[in-house]
């Protein structure tokens, strides 16, 4: 049944990934050329990184045809590193 689904999309679904990936890079690279505040610069990057790496998730490594707990299971604790490293990145930047 697992395969059956898999086998459903075909190979395009990895070719449209593939250009909103480029895409969204293509953004990134768009953002860092034109002068935005510092803040704006960071907020953007970060949010394009992460749609980036939930497509990857989604598409690359099979989470969106999977059951939600496999899902969560790869989910969770990369909300966690993420809540941490924004954490300990915004002690490390506060001025003495």
């Amino acid at each position: 049944m697992q395969e059956e689904r898999h086998a459903e999309h075909g190979y395009a679904v990895y070719g449209i990934t593939w250009f909103w990936l480029l895409v969204i890079t293509i953004a990134e690279i768009w953002i860092t050329l034109i002068h935005l505040p510092r803040a704006v610069l960071i907020t953007g990057l970060v949010g394009m990184a992460i749609l980036k790496a939930l497509l990857i998730m989604a598409y690359f490594m099979h989470l969106r045809y999977e059951r939600p707990v496999v899902a969560a299971i790869f989910s969770v604790p990369i909300a966690i590193l993420l809540v941490a490293l924004f954490v300990a990145v915004g002690l490390d930047s506060r001025p003495f």
